[in-house]
C-alpha cells in the first residue's frame, strides 16, 4: 500500500464522511493541530470518535444567528445529534493539548459540548468571529485573537510539566508505550503519573496511549489500502488483530475492515478539500 507518514493530524472522520463541503487546513503551531468547515443541510445525527482533543466549534445559522461551544473528547465512539442547518466552523487542538484563553480545565471537558460564551477569559473572540464569513478570513481572525491569549498563557510547571513530558513520549512512540515504561523514563512512579494525568486531562495514560494509537489507525485506513487486517494491526503495533479489531470497532463504532469498506464508497480522500500550511 501507499502510505507516507507523516505528523499525526487527530481526525473525525465521520465529520468528512457525513456532511458537505468538507474544508481542512492544517497548522500544526501553538497547539492547534487544524481548521475545518462543513456543511449541515438539515437535523442529523453524526458519529463522534475518541481523538483526546479540545474543538472549538462555530455554528453559523441561516438566519444569521451564530452559536459557538468548546467539546471534549468522548472516550468510546456515540453518535451527536446536529439540531439545525449550519455552516461549521472549527478549530482541533492537538491531543492532550489545553487551549489558551479557557477558564476550564481540559478533564473538565471530556465528553461535554459547553457554549464557548461560559468558558471564555475573554468573549472578544466570540464577537470578531460572528462577523466572519469566508473560512481562510476565519482563521486569520481567530489566529489574531487566540496569539494573543497563548501570550498571555502561563508556563507550565509542576505537574504540568509531568503531563507535557508523558504527552511527548506517547506521541513520539505513536501510543505503544508502557506506563511501566513511562514510569522509567520519567522518573515517577506508575501510580503517581496516572494520577497526575487523570487529574490534569480527565483520563489516564494507557487510554490517551490507545487514543493516539486509534487516530493512527484511522491516518492509516483513511489514507492506504491494507491488503489484511493483519498488516495494519502489525504496523499500527498492536498485540494482534483481534485487539486492533477489538479496539477499532470500540472507537469507531464498527470493525476496520466495515471502516475500509465505508471510506472506500465514499471516498474520503476526494472530500477533503486540504491545503496543508506548515511554515
Amino acid at each position: 500500500m501507499q502510505w507516507k507518514k507523516d505528523k499525526l493530524k487527530p481526525t473525525q472522520p465521520y465529520f468528512v464522511l457525513e456532511t458537505d463541503a468538507f474544508y481542512q487546513e492544517v497548522f500544526l503551531q501553538q497547539g492547534i493541530s487544524h481548521f475545518y468547515r462543513f456543511a449541515l443541510h438539515d437535523r442529523k445525527e453524526i458519529g463522534v470518535v475518541p481523538d483526546g482533543c479540545v474543538d472549538m466549534l462555530f455554528e453559523y445559522r441561516p438566519d444569521g444567528r451564530i452559536e459557538s461551544f468548546v467539546c471534549g473528547s468522548v472516550l468510546t465512539y456515540e453518535k451527536h445529534l446536529w439540531e439545525s442547518a449550519s455552516d461549521v466552523f472549527g478549530v482541533r487542538f492537538m491531543p492532550g493539548y489545553q487551549p489558551a484563553g479557557l477558564n476550564i480545565r481540559q478533564k473538565d471537558l471530556v465528553n461535554r459540548k459547553l457554549p464557548l460564551a461560559e468558558v471564555l477569559e475573554d468573549t472578544h473572540l466570540y464577537d470578531v468571529m460572528a462577523e466572519e464569513y469566508d473560512f481562510y478570513q476565519r482563521i486569520r481572525i481567530f489566529l489574531q485573537q487566540y496569539t494573543k491569549a497563548v501570550r498571555r498563557q502561563e508556563k507550565p510547571f509542576g505537574k504540568q510539566e509531568l503531563v507535557l513530558e508523558v504527552k511527548r513520549l506517547v506521541y513520539q512512540s505513536d501510543g505503544k508505550i508502557k506506563v511501566s515504561q513511562l514510569q522509567e523514563l520519567t522518573g515517577y512512579s506508575e501510580r503517581y503519573i496516572n494520577k497526575v494525568f487523570v487529574e490534569e486531562l480527565g483520563f489516564s495514560p494507557k487510554t490517551f496511549c490507545k487514543i493516539i494509537q486509534f487516530q493512527w489507525a484511522l491516518e492509516f485506513l483513511n489514507y492506504g489500502a491494507p491488503d489484511k487486517m493483519t498488516d495494519a494491526a502489525v504496523a499500527l503495533g498492536y498485540y494482534d488483530q483481534a485487539q486492533f479489531i477489538r479496539d477499532f470497532k470500540r472507537y469507531a463504532g464498527m470493525t476496520p475492515k466495515k471502516y475500509l469498506d465505508y471510506r472506500k464508497k465514499e471516498e474520503y480522500v476526494d472530500r477533503v478539500i486540504e491545503n496543508e500550511n506548515r511554515s
